[in-house]
């Protein structure tokens, strides 16, 4: 699968709920398709903290990890964005070994991406993805246009209440379709 680098834009102010904000990844060379992820606070903090002008005191979580892997002479190659379900994206790191082996291991795309802005490590997705997922458009009040898939089912029951108030029926049927399916296609508690 062909991979596309991608590069960290900014961060959004807060979105409703408060304790959500949208992270804009570009497309580094070609159509510079544009790609967001809506992270909670504790995910925003962490890589705001990389786009402070200072070194904190003390080491955070992040910073940590890496401090471990260089002193066991490792590093991060790359962060690949491997899927999306349901609003929430997947991404592997590749771990090189003091003898040039590397392996993966399964991370939090906000996680990939604060370690990416600290290390200075490429952040790719599949070309798949970003297409399926690419922002489309900007709306009239300059904010942007997710794809359904890009939310968790809590923000499409807000886009929905949303769409009723502003008689968007058309909106609030799709909102609430797909709301329907993902509470079909959940395993049941019972089993």
């Amino acid at each position: 699968m062909k991979e596309i680098e991608l590069k960290y834009v900014e961060m959004s102010t807060v979105l409703k709920p408060s304790d959500s904000y949208a992270i804009v990844l570009e497309e580094v060379e070609g159509e510079h398709r544009q790609l967001a992820l809506i992270i909670g606070t504790w995910e925003a903090q962490a890589i705001r903290i990389v786009e402070l002008p200072y070194r904190m005191p003390r080491p955070f979580t992040h910073d940590l990890i890496l401090d471990i892997l260089s002193h066991e002479g490792m590093y991060i190659s790359k962060a690949v964005i491997y899927d999306v379900k349901e609003g929430i994206y997947y991404s592997y790191l590749y771990i090189v070994r003091a003898d040039n082996t590397e392996f993966k291991v399964d991370a939090r795309t906000t996680d990939a991406i604060s370690l990416s802005l600290r290390s200075k490590f490429p952040l790719y997705i599949y070309e798949h993805i970003l297409e399926r997922e690419k922002l489309r458009a900007f709306l009239p009040d300059g904010s942007y246009e997710f794809t359904i898939n890009s939310a968790d089912t809590d923000m499409l029951r807000y886009a929905l209440d949303d769409a009723v108030s502003r008689e968007d029926y058309e909106r609030a049927s799709q909102l609430r379709d797909e709301i329907r399916r993902r509470e079909k296609s959940k395993p049941d508690a019972s089993d």
